[in-house]
């Protein structure tokens, strides 16, 4: 009962030219059942973990008889058939009352009704599957010439699917591969980014920034252990709204995945929210604003959790192992870098201290400057931030303008009261206040950086300052800085040689002499922190350039 050869050689060559194992089995099922006029046909083949065996096509099974296929994989070591084949390595034809037992039960009603071959796929001398013919049970049974070609077609097509696989295999891979490549290269470009700063607020935006790289998710979030819950530090998405718990500076309390995460110290994954019950509140928000699934990996720092690092996507399952990995990489490395932060921040706060213990002795030298070291220090932060300057050059400002007159410290009591215009001789050496504040704080290493702001604060933008006539950016910015916050502060203050003026009027007085004494540049920041601030709100942008007297020099000679 074979049909013609033409047919069957056609059909062998067709099956050389696929390139997907589906279109393969697909191919085989069908040729066999043409080849040799069977009913139906079934093939197995061995699952990808080769843990058992599953079925892959079929060509003519009636609908009946499918749900006994589908639910009968075939695992080696619990099926005496496979185990048979396995043995053997041959065909398997069973008419003989011995090979019927071989048969599982919920194949045997179909004995009955039909001459059942089956035929191993062989590979490589191993059984890569098996093709199941059969024919009703009134036709002739099986050739030996038909059981060679089946055997034949089989074991070509299991060639052909071997080498797919194979292919399919290397590439994924090759991918594989790839993927980790680039992971383990994201992971170094986080650990660079976040090392090389001790900012609390840059590492976490660098890592989330650079998340994405290794990872797709359409909400992510870094949450930071407060006094009594998870405090939100950052949140993104892609085509969603946050929801407004999860915005910088919300709370998230009560149970839910992010808290589990922290509090025992485990990575928690929820595959499908709208199919889980029992959520939390904040898990429940972010179901409601669109995602399906969620991954919560605690940042761990010396077995202590530092925070969260949550994401989301709108689809199902969509974190892997992998994706799990490496964003336990990631957090571990946030959470070092984080450690690090809080202590450096720490040690700068009692740093700080310890400098504003010495600013203040000065200070208190006289009853008119209490007070104006810090707030010279915070207009000169203000100034920086307006400007976008990097936190390096924010923290030399802060304590430049904190320590800018420490070398008055040698001034005595009775010039720095004076009402009175001071005389030359008593002017010298209130002008050596800066050098003085250097050598002072020179075996200090760590305000090394500090010491141009300290030593040219009192430099004009005209070369008419001391104590080095420096001009324009020749004059470190810094020192550009704090030339304008500190002369804002003596303008606006009461002093034994003038009254106080408003902060509109002060404003003013700077934007006269910008570009002679000032930094214009510096003083339309501080203009604008005054307005974000609330001072000085009516004064607009413009650095009037007009050539006059310092405003001190006007305001009885001298900034103090």
């Amino acid at each position: 009962m074979i049909a013609s050869y033409g047919a069957y050689q056609e059909g062998f060559e067709k099956l050389t030219g696929l390139t997907a194992e589906e279109e393969v089995l697909k191919g085989l099922s069908s040729l066999v059942k043409k080849t040799v006029r069977a009913q139906w046909t079934v093939v197995y083949f061995r699952n990808k973990d080769r843990q058992g065996f599953g079925p892959a096509r079929t060509s003519g099974l009636p609908l009946r008889y499918l749900h006994l296929f589908q639910q009968l994989p075939l695992p080696p070591e619990k099926i005496p058939l496979m185990k048979t084949l396995l043995k053997r390595k041959k065909h398997l034809l069973f008419q003989d009352p011995a090979d019927l037992e071989l048969i599982p039960p919920k194949l045997g009603t179909l004995l009955a009704r039909h001459i059942l071959l089956a035929v191993p796929m062989m590979v490589r001398n191993q059984v890569a599957g098996v093709v199941f013919v059969a024919r009703a049970a009134g036709e002739p049974a099986f050739s030996h010439e038909e059981i060679q070609l089946v055997r034949s077609m089989a074991s070509h097509a299991g060639l052909v699917t071997s080498h797919i696989r194979l292919f399919d295999d290397t590439l994924e891979m090759a991918e594989a591969m790839a993927r980790h490549s680039d992971v383990i290269s994201t992971l170094d470009e986080i650990n660079k980014a976040i090392s090389s700063s001790l900012s609390r607020d840059k590492i976490v935006e660098t890592a989330v920034d650079r998340i994405g790289w290794i990872i797709q998710c359409d909400f992510m979030a870094v949450l930071v252990k407060g006094p009594e819950d998870l405090v939100v530090q950052v949140a993104r998405s892609r085509g969603l709204n946050v929801p407004a718990p999860f915005t910088p500076g919300g709370h998230i309390t009560g149970r839910n995945l992010a808290h589990g995460a922290f509090s025992d110290g485990q990575s928690r994954h929820l595959p499908l929210l709208s199919g889980s019950k029992n959520l939390g509140v904040a898990d429940r928000i972010l179901r409601e604003a669109g995602l399906e699934s969620l991954l919560a990996v605690p940042l761990t720092s010396k077995e202590d959790s530092k925070g969260v690092l949550l994401l989301g996507r709108t689809l199902p399952g969509m974190f892997s192992m992998e994706d799990t990995f490496a964003m336990e990489k990631v957090a571990a490395q946030m959470a070092v870098a984080l450690e690090n932060a809080r202590l450096y921040d720490e040690m700068r706060d009692l740093f700080i201290a310890t400098i504003a213990t010495l600013s203040n002795a000065m200070d208190a030298k006289s009853p008119w400057t209490k007070g104006h070291s810090e707030r010279v220090m915070h207009l000169g932060v203000g100034i920086a931030r307006e400007m976008g300057l990097d936190e390096d050059l924010v923290e030399r400002v802060r304590l430049g303008g904190l320590l800018h007159d420490i070398g008055k410290i040698g001034v005595i009591e009775s010039l720095l009261d004076k009402p009175e215009r001071l005389s030359s001789e008593e002017a010298s050496p209130m002008r050596l206040h800066p050098e003085m504040g250097v050598e002072i704080l020179r075996p200090i290493e760590k305000l090394s950086a500090v010491l141009p702001g300290i030593l040219h604060h009192h430099e004009r933008f005209d070369g008419d300052g001391y104590p080095a006539g420096l001009r324009g950016e020749e004059i470190p910015l810094e020192a550009r800085i704090i030339t304008v916050a500190d002369s804002f502060d003596a303008i606006v203050s009461t002093r034994p040689y003038k009254k106080a003026v408003t902060a509109t009027e002060a404003l003013e007085e700077l934007f006269r002499h910008a570009g002679k004494q000032f930094d214009p540049v510096a003083v339309q920041a501080l203009a604008r922190y005054l307005r974000r601030e609330g001072r000085g709100a009516e004064r607009k942008e413009r650095p009037a350039l007009s050539v006059g007297q310092s405003p001190h020099r006007a305001q009885a000679g001298r900034r103090l």
